[in-house]
Order: C-alpha cells, then structure tokens, then sequence
C-alpha cells in the first residue's frame, strides 16, 4: 500500500507533475515589474506589430455599450462568412477563446489516460502543459535540422492506441511550413479511425508566402481531421481571444463544441471578427509589411553571420554561438524583447518576432551589440 502522504489529494497526479504554465512577458507583465515598455520594443511573443484593422476598432467601439449582454454561443454572423469562403458547412465550424482552447479541446474528445498522441516538437509552448495534463502516451517527434516537419517520423510513430496525431503548419518557432507532398503524405497517411488535428495559426502568412491550401487536400480525406486558426497573428487581434475550427463533419463539430465553455468568445471579439474577416485590404495590407519586414530581418540576420531559418511567418528564428536565454536578458536590457526556444537540446536558438522597419533596424543593431 502507497501511504506516501500527498498534500493535494484532490488534484490530480498528471495535473501536479505537468509544467507550471509559463507567464509570458506581455506587455502588461514588464509593466508590473518594474519596466518601461515605453522603451522596449515587443519583439518576442509574436504579436502583429500593427494595431488592428480601423474597422475593427469602430466595430468594438460602437458596440461598447452591449457588453452588458451574453455573446453569441457559436458566432454564426461569422460562421456565415467562413462557411462561405471555405466551402464547409455551419454546422461542421466550432468557436474557441482563441486556438488554443480548440487545440485542448481536440485533446479532450479523442484522448482517454494512456491513449497515444503524436506531436511534432519543437512547437508552440503550450502543446507541453495540455498533453501532461491528459497523461497521454506522447510520441514526440523531433523536426528535421533545417526546421522542417518529420512528416515520415510522424507517421512511423502511429501505432494501434494511438487516439490523435498533430500537424503543425507553418510551425512555431521554425517558421517552416510543410509543402503539398507531405500535406498529402500525412493526411492520406494517419489511419481513418484516427483524429487528424492542424493547427494553422500562421496560415495567412503561410498562404501569402505561397504555401499549399491545407484544406482543400484535408476534404480529400476519408478520415476524422480538424484545422484550426486563430485571429491573434495576422488579424492582430491577439488581445481579443478568438479561434475558429474547421470540422470534417457535423457528430466531430459538436463534439469539440462539448470541450468549450458556452459563452467562450467574448462579445466585443466577435463584432471585431466580423469586421476584420469583412476588411480584406487592411489584411493584404499587414500580409505585405510583414513579409518585407521578414525579409529584412532575415537578411540582417544573414548580415550579422548567422544562419537563420527561412521563415514565412511573423516570426524568424536562428542558432546563435551563445545561450538563447542569456541573450534575451542582454537584449531586453538593450530594449528589445525577443525570445528563445523553450525546449531542451536547443539552448542556442531565438525568435524574433517582425517589427516596423524602424523596430527591425534597432534589434538587429542591439543583437549585433550583444553578440560582441
């Protein structure tokens, strides 16, 4: 009989030995420590340098006066134009408090403790709490050296209890993205009774780069998938907490509807969603700075004699000689928030995300400082 004592009974196991869930360093964190975020450039938690689409501040701002009032269940205003820009059914689209919480939720409609899930690693930091905390069997795939998916390994990693497998695309904090032979690969690859779910919180950026249309080949699938996006990256919406998800049919859609909260997307997001979906040219506007500021850093990078990985996201990431971490206290204290990569075996890499050409400009000067 175990009698080791346990001050938290009522918490369970995987809940107490998963990760401490990460505080980011958001603006109003450095705030609250003592900082002047007047004098730092946000350079690290992948926001859009941009303020949002005007249109979306009027929606928010007219709309004010409602928040008294609960917000829409399931958005269908919005469900209305992305049915009609994808070719997928009301019915099969499902509303998060951003991806995040459609990501978890994939997690809890397939997985039962034990059962097998498969992720790409190194990704977003958030995988790493949601899948302790399911105590899942964990296949953890390792990308390939030059950023890149292992779509091989992650098929060669499926086995007979395996519930889930991830696709992340392009992916955090590489910035790659896996082109039409692996989408094809992977989709047609992950067995029919297993649940496919893509997270395509860059997919705007990965489009506009010239990336393959993930859903078209998802619709060819004669398996269970879900892809999910977000509003927080090329919408600059990151403060509102708004997702959507895609869903191969209508029993998967109300199952991960199930997984979320009823009133789970705030009012004021969803008038700013609509207005922001309605504002295409204000998007090509922030797809097109991006891109130009990608590349300037990219090629500063270059300049610097690093060898950075080419990104087609908001984002560029690159090995330095020294410790990533180290480096973001020395950048911050030079003004600028960048960040590293979190996971274990890759202590040398950062990630920064793409400002204003004046933004760009300063943290290449402030790295090349440092790296001295």
């Amino acid at each position: 009989m175990d009698n080791v004592y346990n001050p938290t009974p009522y918490i369970r196991k995987a809940l107490q030995d998963a990760p401490k869930k990460v505080d980011p360093p958001t603006n109003g964190a450095l705030r609250y420590n003592g900082l002047d975020t007047s004098k730092i450039r946000a350079m690290g938690l992948n926001e859009c340098c941009y303020p949002p689409s005007p249109k979306v501040i009027k929606a928010m701002q007219d709309n004010l006066s409602s928040v008294n009032l609960y917000p829409d269940a399931q958005c269908p205003r919005l469900s209305d134009i992305i049915s009609e820009r994808t070719g997928v059914d009301n019915n099969c689209i499902v509303w998060g408090n951003g991806s995040e919480e459609l990501l978890k939720g994939a997690i809890d409609l397939s997985l039962s403790p034990g059962q097998g899930l498969v992720l790409p690693v190194p990704t977003f930091w958030g995988y790493k709490s949601m899948v302790a905390a399911f105590e899942a069997d964990v296949s953890e795939i390792e990308n390939l050296p030059d950023g890149h998916v292992d779509t091989d390994g992650i098929l060669n990693a499926i086995h007979k209890n395996t519930k889930i497998v991830f696709l992340i695309t392009p992916n955090n904090p590489s910035g790659r993205l896996v082109d039409e032979v692996g989408l094809k690969k992977v989709i047609h690859g992950v067995p029919e009774d297993v649940l496919l779910c893509v997270d395509e919180a860059y997919y705007d950026f990965g489009i506009h780069a010239g990336g393959p249309d993930v859903l078209k080949i998802l619709k060819t699938r004669k398996g269970p998938w879900i892809t999910v996006f977000t509003f927080s990256k090329a919408y600059a919406m990151a403060g509102m907490r708004i997702g959507y998800a895609l869903c191969s049919d209508e029993n998967l859609a109300q199952a991960l509807q199930k997984t979320t909260c009823v009133f789970n997307v705030p009012l004021l997001a969803q008038y700013a969603g609509e207005a922001a979906l309605l504002d295409t040219d204000y998007l090509d506007f922030i797809l097109t700075q991006i891109a130009a500021g990608r590349n300037q850093i990219f090629e500063g990078l270059r300049g610097l004699g690093l060898d950075p990985f080419p990104s087609v996201t908001n984002f560029v990431s690159t090995p330095i000689s020294g410790n990533g971490r180290e480096m973001v206290k020395l950048m911050l204290e030079k003004g600028i928030q960048i960040n590293a990569w979190a996971d274990a075996g890759y202590e040398n890499l950062i990630r920064i995300t793409v400002g204003t050409e004046e933004d760009n400009s300063a943290c290449l000067a402030a790295l090349k400082e440092a790296l001295a």
